[in-house]
């Protein structure tokens, strides 16, 4: 025969109800369902507002199916700060294959004085 134990805990925050299928292997297989209380999780909770939505980012370079030139000087300076640092891959929203050529690309151009190294004051 079936069960039912209600096993409840104290949680401050915000809780849910869950069912599962507890198992026992004895002589005969007994089923038993266990309800018991848990704290949410983020991921369970549906939220609408459209802060939390994300949209993918798309890495610029290969939607135009180019790559990073050390001569593209307007595009290489999208990727440095206002204090002449490379800015990271989670920022910039390129891929890392094209971060990696970014990043290699302004050290060449540093090289060549195209760009700075340190910002001007």
């Amino acid at each position: 025969m079936a069960e039912k134990k209600i096993i409840t805990r104290k949680v401050i925050s915000k809780t849910i109800t869950s069912k599962r299928v507890v198992k026992e292997v004895e002589s005969n297989i007994d089923l038993k369902v266990v309800e018991e209380k848990r704290p949410i999780r983020t991921s369970e909770v549906e939220v609408e507002s459209e802060k939390n939505v994300r949209t993918k980012r798309v890495c610029t370079f290969c939607q135009n199916k180019s790559e990073p030139l050390y001569t593209d000087l307007v595009a290489l300076k999208r990727f440095l700060t206002e204090r002449a640092k490379i800015v990271p891959k989670l920022r910039s929203g390129v891929c890392s294959r094209h971060q990696r050529g970014v990043s290699k690309n302004i050290k060449y151009a540093r090289h060549l004085s195209l760009l700075p190294f340190v910002p001007k004051i």
